[in-house]
């Protein structure tokens, strides 16, 4: 297992507290690394994110969200991918019951790279637009969020993650993808759960 924390998501696209919330044990972990700014992770929540939810909503797999940031190179020193990284930690703290959405908010309004990303009243815009009230979308770019995307993006570094999205799957990892739209994560994981 990997010690990076990251968001743990369960049934409907909760954010749970932990891995041990989940009512039953799921046979295979999913952690995937996305970069909200990366547009191969836009595709692949497009590819594989709804697949990926019926897995976990039927006790298939258990989902660890982990997004970090090594785009902010490509937002004109805005620091788009942490920023948007920080939202989505933010969501899961304080509207638990959001994160699916926030999620897919995220990638559906995904800003190019090389521009300056979304900035702090629009991602609090995208977040009131789902229903996200603004005591939580005040707290998006505090520092404990900001520095928790810092922290868990150099430990993913540290761990060899080489680009965007990586997933990494089995209750001891025993495959890695980083996915190139080639295979789709379902699969890989229904093989997995019919062992």
């Amino acid at each position: 297992m990997i010690s990076i924390p990251g968001i743990v998501v369960g049934p409907g696209g909760k954010a749970l507290a932990s891995i041990d919330d989940y009512v039953m044990r799921p046979p295979t972990q999913v952690d995937v690394f996305v970069d909200y700014m990366c547009p191969y992770c836009r595709r692949f929540e497009r590819d594989n994110g709804a697949a990926i939810q019926d897995m976990v909503d039927h006790d298939v797999a258990a989902l660890i969200m982990h997004p970090i940031s090594i785009l902010d190179r490509l937002s004109r020193g805005t620091l788009y991918s942490t920023r948007a990284a920080a939202a989505a930690y933010a969501v899961a703290a304080g509207a638990p019951d959001k994160f699916g959405e926030f999620n897919t908010a995220l990638f559906t309004h995904q800003p190019a790279e090389g521009s300056e990303g979304l900035s702090e009243p629009e991602l609090e815009n995208l977040g009131h637009t789902i229903g996200i009230e603004p005591k939580v979308t005040r707290t998006f770019a505090d520092k404990s969020f900001l520095t928790t995307v810092v922290s868990n993006t150099q430990a993913a570094i540290d761990l060899g993650l080489q680009g965007t999205p990586t997933v990494l799957l089995g209750s001891h990892h025993q495959e890695t993808f980083q996915w190139d739209g080639a295979r789709p994560i379902a699969e890989a994981l229904g093989s997995m759960a019919a062992r």
